[in-house]
């Protein structure tokens, strides 16, 4: 009887209790952690451990590494899906009504009637008076002839076809010829119809595919600043190049330099990005609808499907000319719903992809287990996602991904 006692007297002695919470804290009798206040438990006795089985051990396995549950399990199917793709952009110059005026005989300018940007320029429009030294000893050449030596036609018609050369029209050799007179400064006349713009300046551009917010266009009839969302995405993109100034009254310039620029704004371009997972849906013809963020919208079709990436970007321009100027200005946000056909690849449902930012993975099942696997997706459309490369259609998956998840460390992919 002293010996049962004794036994029950030594084991009492030996007892640990601790905190389940804070395995730190120890205790030789019962009582309540200090920390978080609650009870602690007596510490397993010696032969009391759990033997770990080899099922129990799977069953403890680190759900970082596989996932055991009864679940829905689905295959990716192998279709073509037609999709519908969201894309903003901007309005920019049709760069086919982009024109530059260059100095045809080189002097110094006398007068410039082209005095801002923007400035509007019509066809036949004086936009400078040059004093050149070249075309004066060319006008007296051809009065020389004309007064010398008038039957020689072939002299008259060569000098004649000079000053056409340097510069002048038709209508200024006829009227030289009446007057008899040479002219110290000679007018030049613009060809074009359109708006000036400064040599250097940048046409809008998206720099980014995702600008929130409508614009509402104002200014200058069709070439007037857009509001200050636009403007501020325009001026971001001129900002990195320094605009030239306008020449002025008094600048000298050489044969072949460039006067001036102008624009017709008749037509112009739209410029979308386009995420370049997307971009294989997509190609020249492919329909398009414009939402020019006035309230009206517009079909289009898409015209060019630019074949390379620009240098820091990851977007494919596609360009979409238009002639519907009174809805649009320069700088003016546009979005776009462009609808296509995929070419036959594997899909699955939205909630069998878990988006880990950087990563894509869904749970594939594996011997009765559901392990993790990255895959790489592509064009998304009505709550299917295309799935590029890591999965075979004889993979089944879980169905709900999410469903699997139950903290933010619980996926390790490798």
């Amino acid at each position: 009887m002293l010996l049962s006692c004794s036994k029950s007297t030594d084991h009492a002695e030996h007892d640990a209790y601790t905190c389940p919470m804070h395995p730190t804290v120890l205790s030789d009798k019962p009582g309540s952690c200090p920390v978080c206040g609650m009870d602690l438990v007596r510490k397993a006795r010696q032969g009391e451990e759990v033997e770990i089985t080899e099922d129990l051990a799977k069953l403890l396995k680190s759900p970082n590494e596989s996932v055991m549950a009864s679940i829905k399990t689905i295959k990716a199917e192998y279709k073509s899906v037609s999709v519908s793709i969201e894309a903003q952009g901007v309005v920019t110059y049709d760069t086919r009504n982009m024109y530059t005026i260059p100095a045809r005989v080189g002097g110094r300018l006398e007068k410039v009637f082209l005095k801002y940007a923007y400035q509007p320029v019509a066809k036949g429009q004086k936009i400078v008076e040059i004093y050149s030294p070249e075309l004066i000893t060319a006008q007296r050449e051809l009065l020389y002839l004309l007064a010398s030596d008038a039957q020689n036609t072939e002299l008259v018609q060569s000098a004649k076809s000079k000053i056409i050369l340097l510069g002048a029209s038709d209508a200024q050799v006829t009227a030289l010829i009446q007057r008899k007179e040479v002219l110290n400064t000679f007018t030049v006349y613009s060809p074009y119809n359109g708006y000036l713009i400064a040599d250097g300046e940048r046409a809008p551009a998206t720099n980014t595919p995702a600008v929130s917010g409508s614009t509402s266009g104002g200014g200058m009839n069709a070439m007037g600043a857009s509001s200050t969302s636009a403007t501020s995405s325009a001026t971001s993109a001129s900002q990195s190049t320094q605009v030239s100034s306008l020449l002025r009254e008094g600048n000298y310039v050489s044969t072949g330099q460039t006067l001036f620029k102008v624009v017709n704004p008749s037509s112009l371009r739209i410029e979308l990005d386009l995420p370049a997972s997307q971009a294989g849906a997509v190609k020249k013809g492919t329909s398009i609808q414009l939402d020019l963020g006035n309230g009206k919208n517009s079909n289009a079709t898409v015209d060019f499907v630019q074949p390379f990436f620009t240098e820091g970007e990851e977007f494919v321009k596609l360009w979409v000319y238009t002639n519907k100027t009174e809805e649009l200005h320069i700088g003016h946000l546009v979005r776009a719903r462009l609808n296509a056909q995929t070419t036959e690849s594997l899909w699955l449902p939205k909630q069998a992809v878990l988006d880990l930012g950087l990563n894509q993975v869904v749970f594939v099942k594996e011997r009765g287990v559901l392990k993790p696997r990255k895959i790489t997706v592509g064009t998304k459309s009505d709550g299917w996602i295309e799935v590029k490369e890591g999965l075979a259609t004889s993979d089944e998956i879980a169905a709900n991904a999410q469903y699997l998840v139950d903290s933010e460390s619980f996926v390790k992919v490798n």
